[in-house]
């Protein structure tokens, strides 16, 4: 298969996730993923990783809400910095469809 279809495939993909992403969000317009008061007892396994659009350093969060405003998250590394995020800072199309599945899991039915 040549590279030229693996590209188109591949944006493709990235195209129908962000879709996905919007249509999440019209079915509702907040979700909780996890409790920041929680994340003193509990490290939880879901994380995202993200870069700096500065210094172009990749970084693990934790995702805490996602509203028509952004994803909220806290950095993964008990600093408990927050930073709102859109779905293109996410570093991977991977990273986008997990939180496209931690979104469908909080889905109010």
């Amino acid at each position: 298969m040549p590279i030229k279809t693996f590209r188109n495939e591949l944006n493709n993909l990235e195209s129908q996730v962000a879709d996905h992403f919007s249509e999440l969000l019209n079915k509702q317009k907040e979700f909780i993923i996890f409790n920041e008061e929680d994340l003193e007892h509990d490290s939880p396994d879901d994380y995202l990783e993200c870069r700096n659009d500065i210094t172009g350093n990749v970084f693990d969060v934790h995702p805490l809400k996602v509203t028509e405003n952004g994803i909220l998250v806290v950095e993964a590394d008990g600093s408990f910095v927050r930073h709102l995020l859109r779905l293109s800072d996410l570093t991977s199309t991977q990273d986008r469809i997990n939180l496209c599945e931690l979104m469908e899991i909080n889905l109010d039915n």
